[in-house]
């Protein structure tokens, strides 16, 4: 089949969120089942083009009309793992030096765009991405595609610009005439929807018809991921993310009441992850710098890394700092001994991630004046970062925030603790706790959309309600048992979460039992 693949962003070209893994890993093992897989996608100022092999400009340029002005986009391709990637692009693009979000030196030099805001022209830029790539993709790529999969709000338009197109020109309705459509919604929370304010609003920038955008109308907002679903199947990365979805237990800011009135269901197919990245043998893929193997219950490597962790990123005068300057750290950590339990949250600072709960567990557990340091990792809302920042400063030696982000340091603040926090208020699928079991470290969860995934008191722990008593009281609990080494009944989870994940959840496995099937039912028996 001829797969056309749709996002805002890609794994080591141009990066904000867990969108970029799926996308990537989905992308190539597709190519290695025998498919064409052709990725479009934005070029920012922050794109990296050091992995694309023979870029080079297309000579296809095409121009039409967004918020009531004549636009030109642009395009060039090249290959990167031996998927075919093609950039759009135009000035708009070409300024953001984030993917989604102002950063702070775009906040330096203009304090209008906060660090962490959404981009202010964020529809435009949408629309601009959607509808070029659809008007000007017969002109880079012969072929017509079979499947055509958006992911999430910034792509849920292209089924309906493909549509449009039919209508518009033979060439485009030979071109798409078969074409079938899929738009996987990575997160249906609250301010993840990408929708207009109104009718209006949608016409003005999109050129829809008021009788097309109509079916999107959600209350007086016109809702993304509503038109799409009048022109393609929805699904959601987990079947207990769609769930929620469907039956309404989860925030979707109305979308799950639209979908209903309209009896629409979202379909859950569950991420995967490439367990071959993260490979605790091999230091060159997992960028650790000792070996371990927590399937074999071998451990040792795992905890040279947690010496290497604190002396270098951790300690009171860390090593690497002077010459990471992306890295900022807050408060240290003094050196653990065989009975210091760590516990690590890494991802995202944003309220979806439960950091107030996070925050608050840990100075509950750190009250009681327990043996162990808590390691917090990552970037995102100052206010929420602050929160992190506070616990650093208020239990000297206890607790540290590094703020930033390295490979490096994420993969390492991990791969360090006996504990991963996972207390997110919704999770659509969730990566960091494949990740933490690949590095031999137990996830505690809240028990939620695909965090569910977690086998409870087999390859890790869910707890409910998700508020901070409710954490702590699980993580004391299992502090002190962890505390006694010669008791380390947590060796066989460890080593059977890793088994479980690269067993149940390879793309590989993913991409032959969920999406080829769902490909070729959609796109039709002569296919099979």
């Amino acid at each position: 089949m001829n797969v056309f693949v749709v996002s805002r962003e890609y794994a080591g070209i141009a990066e904000a969120g867990g969108v970029k893994n799926v996308v990537c890993s989905l992308s190539e093992t597709l190519l290695k089942s025998g498919c064409d897989v052709t990725v479009f996608i934005p070029y920012y100022a922050c794109t990296d083009t050091s992995s694309v092999k023979n870029l080079h400009d297309c000579r296809e340029e095409v121009s039409f009309t967004v918020a009531g002005k004549k636009e030109s986009v642009r395009f060039s391709e090249g290959i990167i793992n031996g998927v075919h990637i093609v950039f759009l692009h135009h000035p708009a693009f070409a300024e953001k030096q984030g993917v989604y979000t102002y950063t702070e030196q775009e906040q330096i030099e203009n304090p209008r765009h906060s660090k962490g805001e959404g981009h202010e022209d964020v529809l435009k830029l949408n629309v601009l991405f959607q509808k070029g790539i659809v008007l000007a993709a017969r002109r880079i790529i012969t072929d017509s595609p079979d499947i055509i999969h958006c992911h999430d709000a910034t792509a849920a338009l292209v089924p309906v610009f493909v549509k449009q197109a039919q209508g518009q020109s033979a060439e485009d309705k030979k071109y798409y005439g078969n074409t079938k459509c899929i738009v996987t919604i990575h997160n249906a929370g609250p301010g993840y929807h990408h929708n207009f304010k109104d009718i209006r609003e949608a016409e003005f920038l999109t050129g829809l018809s008021e009788k097309i955008l109509s079916c999107g109308m959600s209350g007086k907002r016109i809702e993304p991921f509503l038109l799409a679903a009048g022109t393609s199947t929805l699904t959601a990365v987990s079947p207990w993310y769609a769930d929620e979805i469907n039956s309404g237990d989860t925030d979707t800011d109305g979308l799950s009441e639209a979908l209903k009135a309209k009896k629409i269901k979202v379909k859950g197919i569950i991420n995967g992850i490439d367990a071959e990245k993260y490979d605790t043998g091999n230091p060159e893929v997992s960028l650790l710098p000792y070996t371990f193997c927590p399937e074999r219950h071998d451990l040792k490597g795992k905890y040279l890394c947690r010496k290497y962790f604190f002396e270098n990123y951790a300690a009171k005068n860390a090593k690497k700092h002077a010459e990471n300057e992306t890295l900022i750290q807050y408060g240290y950590l003094d050196e653990p001994d065989d009975s210091t339990v760590c516990i690590t949250y890494h991802g995202r600072i944003a309220h979806q991630k439960g950091i107030d709960v996070a925050s608050k567990a840990a100075r509950l557990i750190l009250d009681k004046k327990l043996n162990v340091r808590f390691i917090f990792a990552g970037q995102g809302f100052p206010e929420l970062e602050m929160q992190f920042a506070a616990i650093a400063k208020d239990y000297p030696g206890r607790a540290v925030y590094i703020k930033g982000y390295t490979k490096q340091m994420a993969r390492l603040s991990v791969a360090s603790a006996d504990f991963s926090l996972h207390p997110s208020y919704f999770e659509p699928c969730g990566l960091e706790d494949f990740i933490a079991q690949l590095f031999g470290t137990i996830p505690v969860a809240n028990a939620t959309g695909g965090l569910k995934k977690i086998l409870d008191e087999e390859t890790g722990f869910l707890y409910s309600p998700n508020t901070a008593e409710k954490l702590s009281e699980v993580l004391y609990s299992l502090i002190k048992i962890r505390a006694i080494p010669e008791t380390n009944i947590f060796t066989s989870m460890i080593a059977y979460a890793a088994k479980y994940v690269k067993e149940n959840y390879s793309w590989k496995n993913v991409a032959e039992k969920y999406y080829l099937p769902l490909y070729t039912e959609l796109a039709g028996d002569e296919k099979k």
